[in-house]
């Protein structure tokens, strides 16, 4: 299924819009730290409040712009033809076929609802959501991993009836005998309390230890460690911490799995925007955290909440940014881990594979969405006087940089982009709706293929 540029910006903007309101008191934060929305069915009609960056794109964009002009329609069009994921080689890597290795499918930011009046003009997928689940659970017990991650944001807003929806899917997975690790993300506590969040999950789960102050746990594969942690120190459903007995008790669990293989896995991020003046509400907001887990030779993480498909690394220590399944490229991880390789590939999910009427569904919501995104960036690049064949060329830009960005080859295409002549044009037309600085940050700093990663442990 063909995918149109603004596709992605869709989920980026869930992570641009509330970026005052979440971080307050993270005046210091990266420019590349844009904080996930408080909620994947906001109305794109409700604005965001002012920041140091600027006004959020929906505030300035205001009232609706009228019909795109043909230059917003000819660049979706032309991005639609160009935007084709190639197929990883890393699909074919011996691991997966060794019987030694450890399988996984990685998920993140699932969203699940039951709830069809939800606005999902940001987040298509909302609308299909039980299809979109259904589908997903039919690849992993088709594909036969060891087991399934899921980190965070499982569902939408931890209702009872969401719970047991996705609980009830899900239980499909384990009667196949697949295992399942489930980190807590945000929107699971909306209506949630981390009791409830226990009897719900974990009886689905095998987890090995048990953290007496949070939800966290370590599960074990074969002989592979999950540190599978709750980041919910703040306040359930609200910014990334761990408790300080959290941190003691992960630091114990370092200690007690020293020399074995560990994978780290938590809703909120580790690296992605931590910079040397402070970090953004995206962020586990435990500073010494990474350094703990580089000193303890840990060299992968796997988070989600950014609802972006991103690989970085940092001294040694790895990221991978799980993206949402509901919108963006729809791509789903596949991990193999050996005793001392590691590949991992993200690509769609393969919907039309298991339900083509759903397919053809989620494309048309996904190029409704697409007007609305459309209409937006015209209307910011009409409140910044560019007209005529300036817009046109800015508007391209975008284009490009969305696309390389939702197919993960933006590290590639990055010297293209800064060599465009409307790069600098294009950077400060959007520099005060939040988008300009986090698009330079992601230029001019993004290194690594966001789909493929191979390591040595």
């Amino acid at each position: 299924m063909k995918k149109p540029f603004f596709l992605f910006a869709l989920s980026v903007l869930l992570c641009l819009l509330l970026l005052a309101a979440c971080s307050s008191g993270h005046a210091g934060a990266s420019a590349g730290s844009p904080a996930s929305s408080s909620a994947a069915g906001k109305s794109a009609g409700s604005p965001a409040s002012s920041s140091a960056a600027g006004k959020s794109a929906w505030e300035s964009a205001g009232k609706s712009a009228g019909t795109p002009d043909k230059h917003d329609a000819a660049a979706s069009s032309a991005a639609s033809e160009d935007d084709q994921i190639p197929e990883s080689a890393l699909k074919n890597d011996p691991l997966w076929a060794d019987p030694d290795s450890v399988t996984a499918m990685v998920v993140s930011d699932l969203h699940y609802t039951d709830q069809k009046n939800l606005d999902h003009s940001l987040v298509p997928g909302l609308a299909l959501s039980g299809e979109i689940a259904d589908a997903l659970i039919d690849e992993v017990i088709d594909r036969h991993p060891d087991v399934l991650i899921m980190t965070g944001d499982n569902t939408n807003s931890g209702s009872p009836e969401e719970v047991s929806g996705l609980t009830t899917r899900l239980r499909r997975i384990r009667e196949e005998g697949i295992g399942i690790i489930i980190t807590t993300g945000n929107h699971d506590f909306d209506r949630m309390d981390a009791s409830g969040f226990e009897k719900s999950y974990f009886g689905l789960l095998t987890p090995v230890d048990r953290d007496p102050a949070s939800l966290s746990y370590t599960a074990i594969v074969k002989d592979l460690v999950f540190l599978a942690m709750d980041d919910n120190a703040v306040y359930p459903g609200g910014e990334g911490k761990l408790y300080p007995e959290t941190m003691k008790w992960l630091t114990q669990m370092l200690e007690k799995y020293r020399g074995a293989r560990i994978i780290f896995l938590s809703h909120h991020n580790v690296l992605y925007g931590r910079g040397e003046s402070g970090f953004g509400p995206n962020l586990i907001g435990n500073p010494d955290l990474p350094v703990l887990l580089r000193k303890n030779k840990v060299q992968l993480a796997m988070t989600g909440h950014m609802h972006a498909q991103y690989i970085m690394e940092k001294e040694g220590l790895w990221e991978v940014l799980s993206g949402m399944p509901f919108s963006g490229s729809h791509f789903i991880g596949h991990l193999a881990v050996s005793r001392d390789r590691a590949v991992y590939y993200a690509e769609p999910i393969d919907f039309a594979a298991y339900d083509n009427d759903l397919a053809e569904k989620l494309e048309k919501l996904d190029r409704e969405s697409t007007d609305s995104m459309t209409q937006t960036f015209s209307t910011l690049l009409d409140r910044q006087g560019l007209k005529e064949d300036k817009k046109s060329k800015v508007l391209d830009l975008i284009n490009r940089f969305f696309m390389y960005y939702n197919s993960g080859s933006l590290a590639e295409h990055a010297k293209e982009m800064r060599k465009d002549p409307s790069y600098k044009t294009m950077l400060r037309a959007l520099w005060d709706y939040n988008y300009g600085r986090w698009m330079k940050e992601m230029i001019e700093t993004t290194k690594h293929n966001a789909r493929e990663l191979e390591l040595n442990f």
